[in-house]
């Protein structure tokens, strides 16, 4: 586990530095920003909630919202100048889960909720407790809902679409680590879609010069498990990408970042997913 956790933080080396206060945006022109403390109904997970609401009036449908994976981070990585964007267009509120550390990662706590059996768990602590505590604060406009993750967050995105592609309308997986679950990619590629009558907006992205690290960093003992990472393809994201984009109810794009690492990936799509939440058209 101590190898793994030394490789997360070597692939995620390039992503922002320390959030040492709440929010350097406080003064923001267009958003307020308030910060809550949330812990799950067993008691033995701890999040941190930033929470940006656009100082202009709801619309009438409500705000448009974005749901943010390894929120310390996103608050360190946010910009006034894509704040200014956003209000300028249909400004959501920004929803930033992260965890009650001072640091911008917490590598045991978002391993958990973003792979493997703690999945299911995240996903119905956003659905049951974090999304009725913001609808309880905000006139919230439940067709226009948008999750974005980057890393293992972007596989959570994945996984969540998989298992429930009605919670989000706009699904925004940032380098998802596919090699890492590899039932991921299997599942994804055997999908049916969602014939329901409704569109989901997917938009997949990754940097050119990324790649699977070390499969022997992550190594859990079984030869089985390391030989179904291997066989991940390099290119998993794209492949995903187009296969989801030919099933009903799917509209999926998939970006490349030339000349990005993997962890430089995080900023780079962390703003265009806020456009996407927008209803801005992607740069």
């Amino acid at each position: 586990m101590r190898l793994m956790q030394s490789a997360l933080i070597l692939l995620l080396s390039c992503l922002p530095l320390l959030a040492q206060a709440q929010s350097k945006l406080d003064q923001s022109k267009f958003y307020r920003f308030e910060r809550q403390d949330l812990v799950s109904p067993d008691g033995q997970r701890h999040y941190r909630l930033d929470i940006a609401t656009p100082k202009r009036a709801a619309p009438a449908a409500g705000y448009p919202v974005i749901y943010m994976l390894d929120g310390n981070a996103v608050l360190s990585t946010l910009r006034e100048k894509w704040l200014a964007e956003l209000d300028a267009a249909n400004p959501p509120v920004l929803v930033m889960i992260g965890y009650e550390i001072d640091d911008d990662y917490d590598m045991p706590q978002r391993t958990r909720d973003y792979t493997g059996v703690g999945t299911g768990d995240f996903l119905q602590l956003i659905q049951a407790q974090i999304k009725p505590l913001i609808e309880q604060q905000n006139t919230i406009d439940r067709g226009n809902q948008t999750l974005w993750g980057h890393s293992f967050g972007g596989l959570f995105v994945v996984d969540a679409l998989l298992a429930q592609p009605q919670a989000f309308q706009n699904w925004i997986a940032a380098s998802p680590s596919l090699w890492f679950q590899p039932d991921a990619f299997a599942t994804g590629k055997a999908f049916k879609g969602v014939d329901d009558g409704s569109m989901r907006l997917v938009l997949m992205m990754r940097g050119s010069k990324e790649g699977k690290p070390p499969i022997a960093a992550f190594d859990d003992g079984s030869a089985e498990r390391r030989k179904a990472m291997s066989a991940v393809p390099a290119d998993a994201v794209r492949q995903l990408a187009h296969a989801l984009n030919k099933l009903p109810g799917m509209k999926v794009s998939y970006q490349e970042f030339p000349g990005l690492n993997h962890g430089e990936v995080f900023a780079a799509s962390l703003h265009p997913a806020l456009r996407v939440a927008a209803g801005l058209p992607e740069k």
